[in-house]
């Protein structure tokens, strides 16, 4: 009795009547949505919420794997693209779905996150790593269908980052510093194709170059080092997000996507690049 002494009637029914949903900021966040993997298949939810989504993948498999979100065009179904996969194998990914990223090769035992900006939609999540054949994981059954829903509570902000790493056609970009300690690391397509990053750490004496010198595919361990997350393939004009902790040292960035023209990887074009994460300075006494 109290409180409407002291407060007017009217709050008191907003407070009860109106659903909290209507208060709801669009910075929201949400708790990462887990997708594991194994040989070859994934285990996940068969439907989330659309806006910016944190996604974990956690590989339980003995291959290396990724999760690619691909959204079906308006009359298109999960069937159309299996059917389209079995007209033509060799030529993978028809060219009329749309690529909005998803987290790129994890190690076996591994796991790794970026958030990714999902559109309401029907979705075909695939892994696209070749296997010890050369056939990427898709011909050999890894692949799901998935809705994206509609939500009133939805992130519409994407999260803040500590660099940039921007791809055009065919050289990546990095804008700022990477320090050791866990980080997130902003990626977009700005080219005219659809674009990749897979991030390496790699051994103090290798790069990048030795790496695909050594590459296997199949899930062979690399000795010049190993692949920790990265963005699958992105349409121009997109961007995902990378969370990852870093330690001092060498890495590496390159693009495994073929270029519709020369039908090559985007690497041998060039689409590669090294950095260096260096140790924090120690503070004078």
């Amino acid at each position: 009795m109290l409180f409407f002494l002291k407060k007017p009637w009217w709050l008191f029914l907003l407070w009860v009547c109106i659903p909290p949903s209507i208060f709801a900021q669009d910075t929201a966040t949400h708790s990462p949505i887990t997708f594991t993997t194994h040989d070859f298949f994934f285990r996940g939810p068969a439907n989330i919420s659309g806006g910016w989504q944190t996604i974990r993948l956690v590989n339980e498999g003995r291959d290396y794997h990724q999760i690619q979100f691909l959204q079906l065009p308006s009359g298109k179904t999960f069937a159309d693209f299996q059917a389209s996969l079995r007209a033509d194998p060799a030529r993978g990914i028809p060219h009329w779905i749309h690529r909005r990223g998803g987290v790129n090769s994890v190690a076996p035992g591994a796991q790794a996150v970026a958030v990714v900006n999902l559109v309401p939609g029907d979705y075909v999540i695939v892994c696209g790593i070749p296997g010890r054949r050369g056939q990427p994981h898709f011909v050999q059954g890894m692949m799901g269908s998935l809705q994206v829903k509609p939500s009133p509570i939805s992130a519409t902000t994407p999260p803040s980052a500590d660099v940039t790493i921007t791809a055009v056609d065919f050289s990546y970009k990095l804008e700022g510093n990477l320090t050791p300690g866990s980080r997130t690391i902003h990626f977009k397509n700005e080219g005219t194709q659809a674009h990749e990053v897979v991030l390496l750490k790699l051994q103090p004496w290798a790069s990048t170059q030795y790496w695909l010198n050594a590459y296997l595919p199949g899930g062979a361990p690399n000795p010049t080092g190993e692949t920790i997350g990265g963005v699958v393939g992105l349409d121009p004009g997109l961007d995902n997000y990378v969370q990852v902790d870093l330690k001092p040292g060498r890495y590496g960035l390159l693009c495994f996507l073929r270029d519709p023209l020369t039908g090559g990887p985007h690497f041998t074009r060039g689409m590669w690049m090294d950095f260096e994460v260096k140790p924090l300075k120690e503070p004078g006494p």
